[in-house]
């Protein structure tokens, strides 16, 4: 089963992914990204870039592109993934069409908070 590391998620975005104590970093997929998070299960518009991760990890999973002997190997081509990736297959080793994908497809929002 394909798995994909959160420790890396703020290549995504630094906008994304810095947060202050004041401040919850929330994201807003465009709506072919969403469309795919909600096929894994997705509810809502807004998340957090880790949940985001975890959904596409789950669509993979569900949709069985990764590759059984390999599955560090993703083979989206054909899938509206593929689409939004503009490539065939990606490798979770090597992430970085993932996470230009990304940077196209989230919208960084604040929410600022009340506490100390």
């Amino acid at each position: 089963m394909a798995s994909f590391s959160t420790s890396a998620q703020c290549s995504t975005s630094d906008s994304a992914c810095r947060i202050s104590p004041r401040q919850i970093k929330q994201v807003r997929p465009k709506v072919p990204l969403l469309k795919i998070l909600q096929a894994a299960g997705a509810q809502g518009e807004i998340f957090t870039v880790t949940e985001v991760m975890h959904y596409l990890g789950q669509y993979i999973t569900m949709k069985q592109l990764y590759d059984p002997r390999e599955q560090h190997m993703v083979y989206c081509g054909g899938d509206l993934l593929g689409e939004l990736l503009g490539c065939q297959s990606f490798s979770v080793k090597d992430p970085s069409p993932l996470y230009a994908m990304l940077r196209r497809n989230l919208v960084a929002l604040t929410i600022a908070t009340t506490g100390d």
